[in-house]
């Protein structure tokens, strides 16, 4: 019987499998293989836990190798692999003779507690061939909906109930626990009387803000619609109380739910952070939608990127295949918004800790919402601003040229009048206007090898494919790229713009009129930083 447990390590992680020796001799247990404090301690865990669980502990001189001995080990989960072996060895189970993943944190009376990245885990070991799985009953519903007929998963509470699942593996019987709240896809025919979302799916009943209850501003509105259509990146600038929080906050209604395969992706992230994907579902599809993320101006750049001890994601990765929303964003610290920079660009993050190169995906729009001035009185009607203009331009250098010229739509918001806040027209069309503009793109990328990427992703070689303009838009690109003073990655990022809107608009060619269009969202901040107030 060959027991594995799991070393999050990045985003794929490490099986680490679990050997132990039982000899003659003083009794001790020593434990190696670069085991850190929190799983060198597991050693009375693991003891207390087995006697107390009606169990025999050996008498005898116990040593656990943790292979491969040059990874460094941390946290609690090698609790239960570790009793589950020495139970094996010393007989006081039986030998179910597989190979099985374990997951677990143990008490001192045998109660089994889970742990973070359990759904990592299972994919790491599915990959590895390994078909059993011994988690905690509460990381079982996690699993139920990624096993797919690949693997069996045996739900455990407490120690004392291993013998029975031993014997149920090595039997090719189902084990089915007597608790209560464990979903009913992980055993077949067979009636749970838990709700679901008890074991660690988490869900929203909720329902989410959409613009059905938003008034005002046409302009903002198609403007977000572009964005949400394309995946461009997106600056809303104005006076407090224009509207710019409201509409970044229903921003995530015009997206479409995630497929299984990005479902996965951001499961497996949420998991490494010892959470459930705080994604409600879609009223239609079923499916999670793309998680949101909006930390607080005081976050740091470990935070936001990822790091600490362990090593876990940041706040960009758990936006993965979603939305990262920055309020206030000229109050962030420099440096954390210029560590945006290279994620933007390449979709993931690289974390450099002792030597050892992490990865995390990071694939995500980015909303940024700012003040105009720092009295945040530019351009109000009703307000003055006292600004300088050496303090309104030391306000905008935190955002920085580079960061700046990677966000695609920089949209001026202006204060609506009560005329419109009482008008009855609301932004009810915005989400039919995405889903038939992104229908138009997945049509138009049907026979292409790399189909179904949004055009706020397109590559260089993708943009000159797809986003082909004609003759008058092509020199009026042109007259305003030079007027301007524009840079290759502006003049892209417009080309990406205009196919979004003539996607939006039902149009087959890139005109003069949606190129005019896709200037206007992109002039505010390029060249001298001219704004419009």
């Amino acid at each position: 019987m060959e027991v594995y447990a799991y070393e999050p390590l990045g985003y794929e992680g490490c099986l680490v499998r679990i050997e132990v020796d039982i000899r003659r001799g003083i009794p001790a247990i020593d434990i190696v293989g670069l085991a850190a404090t929190a799983v060198r301690e597991s050693r009375e865990r693991v003891r207390a836990a087995i006697r107390n669980s009606g169990f025999e502990f050996p008498q005898d001189r116990v040593l656990i190798n943790l292979s491969p001995a040059d990874l460094p080990k941390e946290g609690a989960s090698y609790d239960l692999p570790i009793a589950v072996k020495i139970l094996a060895a010393s007989g006081a189970i039986p030998d179910c003779g597989q190979t099985m993943l374990v997951m677990g944190e143990l008490t001192l009376d045998g109660r089994i507690h889970p742990v973070r990245a359990a759904l990592p885990a299972f994919i790491r070991a599915l990959d590895h061939d390994i078909r059993h799985f011994i988690v905690p009953v509460e990381s079982a519903g996690e699993l139920a909906k990624m096993r797919q007929g690949q693997g069996k998963i045996y739900p455990v509470s407490r120690i004392s109930e291993l013998t029975e699942i031993m014997l149920a593996i090595r039997n090719g019987l189902a084990y089915v626990p007597e608790v209560q709240g464990c979903p009913m896809e992980i055993y077949p025919g067979v009636e749970s009387a838990g709700k679901r979302g008890s074991c660690g799916i988490v869900g929203s009943d909720s329902r989410a803000p959409d613009f059905s209850d938003y008034h005002g501003n046409d302009e903002l509105m198609r403007a977000v619609v572009i964005a949400a259509a394309g995946r461009h990146n997106m600056l809303l600038f104005g006076p407090p109380g224009s509207g710019k929080t409201a509409a970044a906050t229903r921003f995530p209604s015009l997206l479409p739910p995630l497929t299984e395969k990005e479902a996965i992706e951001v499961g497996v992230i949420w998991s490494l952070c010892g959470k459930g994907l705080e994604a409600g579902n879609d009223s239609t599809g079923g499916l999670p939608r793309p998680p949101v993320r909006a930390p607080h101006h005081s976050a740091s750049a470990e935070g936001m990127i990822g790091g600490g001890r362990p090593v876990k994601p940041g706040e960009i990765s758990l936006a993965h295949r979603g939305v990262l929303f920055l309020d206030e964003t000229t109050e962030f610290r420099r440096d954390v918004l210029q560590s945006l920079r290279e994620p933007m660009e390449k979709g993931f993050v690289t974390i450099v800790r002792a030597g050892r190169v992490l990865q995390y995906p990071a694939d995500f729009q980015l909303l940024l919402a700012a003040n105009p001035c720092p009295c945040g009185n530019l351009g109000s009607s009703t307000k003055a601003c006292l600004c300088s203009p050496m303090e309104i331009q030391r306000y905008w250098k935190k955002l920085g040229g580079p960061l700046l010229d990677r966000i695609d739509m920089r949209i001026p918001v202006r204060a609506p009048g009560p005329d419109a806040l009482l008008s009855e027209e609301t932004g009810r069309q915005q989400r039919l206007m995405t889903t038939a503009a992104r229908a138009i793109r997945a049509q138009r990328q049907r026979t292409a090898e790399w189909g179904g990427i949004s055009n706020g992703r397109l590559s260089p070689e993708q943009v000159s494919r797809f986003c082909v303009l004609t003759g008058s838009a092509k020199n009026l690109l042109i007259e305003k790229a030079q007027e301007m003073a524009l840079s290759a990655r502006a003049c892209q990022s417009i080309l990406k713009i205009a196919r979004t809107i003539a996607d939006v608009d039902g149009k087959m060619s890139i005109d003069d009129i949606v190129v005019e269009e896709a200037v206007g969202y992109r002039q505010f901040g390029d060249g001298e930083m001219y704004w419009p107030f």
